[in-house]
């Protein structure tokens, strides 16, 4: 999950040229705007998203250049590291074991008798193999070194919830005993057999089971010395009860039995011994990220829970250990059962704004049988929560993890039917000033989300509709208040603005009147003054940057009369992109905001009479389009990249849950982090504990019908993504609408271009249209 709360995670575009690298150390331009610092941020965006699930990157014309899931990621810690050793020399240790691990990847934890590192990675099987390698004794530079999976950190563009199912719940009996309580009248035996039963009387702090009062004529074990004694059976009693403990346990006089036989254990392998055996059954399966018992005396069961490191070795554990014997009493059962688990990341101002609401549903939680806790904060600042969901029924941590994203999401601020937003709030001025004040009044928590251009409430929801009210007022009186107008700012004037000429009308005006917006195109600097104060501005604006020009932030050339790209007229707030070629802005916006990102998978460029086509900069994507367009580019992007990579990826099969999984060529049941919906990712069925075989031979019980109605309506299923095609006429070359694959009608064999496919179909089927007979 990502460490950057909404606020933290915005981008600041700047449409500057770049400085070579050793002026940059001395002349990086920052904007101080109404007294809040702001960096140029934009070179810091590595241009990854949160989509569907997955850690997706992007490159130049908005492709997909890497999609990464929670699944892909491990890490191990190596104990035993010689004092001072450095991150390059573990990456050197690992290299020689043949382990590529990057040196920003590797964590130094300074201890009191040496050293451990935790290195991570992005791919899945790493950790395995690390922890494979090194064991628990292996020698390097004179010390033993050990090396345990641990739990990978996700990148900190990551959002998404962690959602996993690594964990398994086990319990077995604990060693007990049969116990005959003998006595003389019946009505006794049958008052202390109902006593065991209610749990009047405990055998150690433990309720036992006891039978009911049988005369010994049917009872063969007293008959022959007391042909009239009555007897209680217990059962499940604490293997280590002695005959003086089970007396204690009645606990009044007239209750006594004449006589008390112990039977022998049901196994003599003590608790902890027992614990370590089935630990070892699962360490054969894979390796442990951690595992725990409870061996308190007040249970009949031992308890214990244990976490792989990969979520197929924990699947593979409950199928293949539930119900089996155990190897220390081959007459009692394992119990095994899968435990999903969701973690959740949150600031803690928002979780104490909304604790009262997840108070209020935890009742409800528990009764179903769903543990919930919330971890104290573990950073130093203490500004985020851990909380977390588990439960045993994947459909239960759904329903929960639905919930308590609904509280965590807060409620969008509007005014009517629109969200409430006005551009000054991208910067801490007096608006921005005036919302915190209401928030501290009413006593809720207001989050600000510049990316999305929106408001979110936290907190009571009586205190929430208050505030609702109050901060649409508070934006009325405000833009009611201040006169705000615009300058839009030119190349040269926002170069000199960058290099102290805001600072400058700041400091004449105040910092309550001035305000930059840097985000959009052209840059605009917002005077909320008099008329005397925006020409006070507009004249040092202009008066500066005549006087000062720098070259490098002068454009190559000159972009008067030249064309724009699109329209084909002279450029009307132009832009010019890397490869050289002019757009008006707003042409610019259009043709990336409505272009198709089909066949192509990308945005490039119309320059040269539409004959450039390369595509264009990821940076000139960001400096040129506003939040929403770029991240609604994004999105397309990779909805597209899904749709055209059936192979690799696919959607979850629960409709609207837009989560994605990777296709594997083997079979693997996998959880979706969203729903929780278990789907193979080689058939894409919704089957657990079976082949692709076994279900479809299960679930094909109308199978034959279907085929012989596939067969007379002349309807196939594309070889590749499955999806139904029908031929009416013509050729047989057919062209999926889905996955794009050419397919011969005649055979299915599928082929990566249309020729392809007729030449094929020339050689071995005669003609690429149907002979007719």
């Amino acid at each position: 999950m990502t460490d950057n709360s909404p606020e933290d995670s915005s981008r600041f575009g700047l449409q500057t040229r770049r400085l070579p690298n050793e002026r940059m150390k001395d002349r990086s331009p920052c904007i101080r705007a109404n007294g809040n610092l702001l960096q140029h941020e934009a070179n810091k965006d590595n241009f990854t998203r949160t989509l569907g699930g997955a850690f997706v990157q992007f490159e130049s014309g908005a492709r997909v250049g890497k999609i990464r899931l929670p699944s892909d990621f491990s890490a191990a810690r190596i104990h035993g590291l010689p004092r001072n050793t450095s991150p390059d020399a573990v990456r050197d240790m690992l290299a020689a074991l043949e382990l590529h691990a990057n040196v920003d990847n590797i964590r130094i934890l300074r201890l009191e008798n040496g050293c451990a590192a935790v290195v991570q990675s992005d791919e899945a099987s790493f950790s395995k193999r690390l922890c494979a390698l090194i064991g628990a004794s292996y020698t390097w530079r004179d010390a033993t070194l050990s090396a345990t999976p641990v739990a990978a950190p996700m990148p900190s563009g990551y959002s998404g919830c962690r959602v996993d199912c690594k964990k398994i719940h086990l319990s077995w009996h604990k060693p007990s005993r049969t116990v005959w309580l003998n006595f003389g009248n019946g009505d006794i035996a049958q008052r202390v057999s109902r006593k065991f039963s209610k749990g009047t009387y405990l055998v150690l702090d433990q309720k036992v089971a006891a039978s009911d009062a049988v005369r010994a004529e049917t009872a063969s074990r007293f008959h022959s010395t007391n042909p009239v004694a009555w007897t209680v059976a217990l059962n499940d009693v604490p293997a280590v009860a002695t005959r003086e403990a089970i007396l204690q346990a009645i606990r009044e006089e007239r209750d006594k039995p004449r006589h008390v036989e112990i039977g022998p254990p049901t196994y003599v392998t003590d608790l902890e011994q027992a614990a370590t055996v089935v630990r070892s059954l699962l360490t054969g399966i894979g390796p442990l990220e951690y595992w725990e018992t409870t061996l308190e005396t007040t249970s009949r069961r031992v308890k214990a829970a244990a976490r792989f490191l990969d979520e197929s070795d924990a699947r593979e554990a409950a199928n293949k250990l539930a119900n089996t014997a155990l190897p220390f009493n081959r007459k009692a059962r394992l119990t095994v059962k899968s435990v999903y688990s969701a973690k959740f990341k949150v600031g803690c101002a928002v979780y104490d704004a909304v604790h009262a609401r997840i108070a209020a549903q935890e009742n409800a939680w528990q009764e179903g049988n769903v543990w919930f806790k919330a971890y104290k904060s573990a950073d130093v600042l203490k500004r985020f929560r851990v909380l977390k969901i588990e439960a045993e029924l994947a459909d239960k941590v759904a329903r929960t993890k639905a919930e308590l994203e609904e509280i965590l999401a807060g409620v969008v601020v509007k005014d009517g039917d629109g969200v409430l937003w006005d551009t000054s709030l991208k910067a801490n001025g007096q608006l921005y000033q005036a919302i915190k004040k209401v928030e501290k009044e009413l006593k809720v928590i207001v989050i600000r989300d510049k990316i999305k251009s929106e408001l979110r409430l936290y907190g009571d929801e009586g205190r929430c509709a208050r505030a609702q009210v109050r901060l649409a007022e508070v934006l009325r009186a405000e833009l009611q208040r201040t006169s705000a107008r615009t300058i839009e700012l030119g190349l040269e004037q926002f170069g000199w603005a960058c290099r102290g000429g805001f600072k400058a009308i700041v400091s004449r005006l105040g910092a309550d009147k001035v305000s930059f917006d840097i985000v959009s195109m052209p840059k605009k600097m917002i005077i909320s003054g008099s008329l005397e104060d925006y020409d006070v501005a507009v004249a040092a604006i202009t008066d500066g940057a005549e006087q000062v020009l720098d070259l490098d932030t002068q454009p190559q050339c000159s972009d008067a009369g030249e064309a724009c790209s699109v329209c084909w007229t002279d450029a009307d707030t132009p832009v010019r992109i890397r490869c050289g070629h002019i757009y008006c802005l707003e042409c610019f916006q259009h043709s990336c905001d409505a272009g198709a990102v089909g066949e192509t998978l990308g945005i490039f460029c119309h320059g040269n009479q539409g004959t450039c086509h390369s595509p264009v900069a990821i940076d000139d994507l960001r400096d040129n389009l506003s939040s929403a367009i770029l991240e609604r580019l994004l999105e397309r992007s990779f909805a597209v990249y899904v749709k055209h990579h059936p192979d690799e990826l696919r959607y979850c099969p629960t409709p609207d849950c837009g989560y994605i999984y990777k296709v594997t060529s083997k079979a693997q049941s996998q959880h979706c982090p969203k729903c929780l919906q278990t789907t193979c990712s080689a058939c894409h069925e919704p089957h657990v504990g079976m082949s692709c075989a076994d279900h479809r031979e299960i679930a094909s019980g109308n199978h034959a019908a279907f085929l012989k109605l596939k067969e007379a309506l002349n309807i196939k299923g594309c070889p590749r993504c499955k999806t139904l095609l029908e031929k009416t006429q013509g050729c047989n070359h057919m062209t999926c609408s889905v996955c794009q694959a050419h397919i011969c009608w005649v055979c299915m064999m599928v082929f990566r271009e249309a020729g392809a496919v007729y030449a094929h179909m020339s050689k071995l089927h005669g003609s690429h249209v149907d002979i007719q007979q």
